[in-house]
């Protein structure tokens, strides 16, 4: 027996798909998914960046802070150095030709005595009623 097999094209164009009711919770659901997993990969990346970027700043900080307390420690060397009395002794006799003092040079002043010391002020007693202690202010004021 022998089979027979007719093509006949069929045309589906004219036909709307049947839309599934629950398709667009479903596409909602994935993109807020979506959206939360690319918040989280989005806060990490942000956090690692200025996890770096605040080592860095840390890192130059303390660079900064070792160059300081080096430069600290050569000023107060040079400031021990210049203040230093037999440096200054030698700087005052040799380089600028000075020479001890006399004794006829040194002048010295005396503290003033309590003879010396004159009254700058002295303390006097009212000789009417404070004006808060009258009632009537304007026969207080002179």
């Amino acid at each position: 027996m022998r089979e027979i097999y007719y093509v006949k094209s069929i045309d589906n164009s004219r036909l709307a798909p049947v839309m599934d009711p629950r398709a667009p919770k479903q596409y909602a659901s994935i993109l807020m998914l979506a959206a939360a997993i690319f918040a989280v990969i989005l806060f990490s990346s942000w956090q690692r960046y200025t996890g770096v970027a605040d080592g860095y700043k840390l890192e130059t900080l303390q660079k900064q802070k070792q160059d300081m307390l080096e430069s600290n420690r050569k000023l107060r060397l040079e400031e021990a150095s210049l203040v230093n009395p037999v440096r200054i002794d030698t700087i005052a006799r040799n380089d600028l030709q000075m020479s001890p003092l006399a004794p006829a040079q040194i002048i010295r002043e005396m503290a003033p005595t309590a003879n010396d010391l004159s009254v700058t002020a002295e303390a006097r007693k009212p000789v009417g009623p404070l004006a808060y202690q009258m009632k009537n202010v304007a026969a207080a004021v002179p």
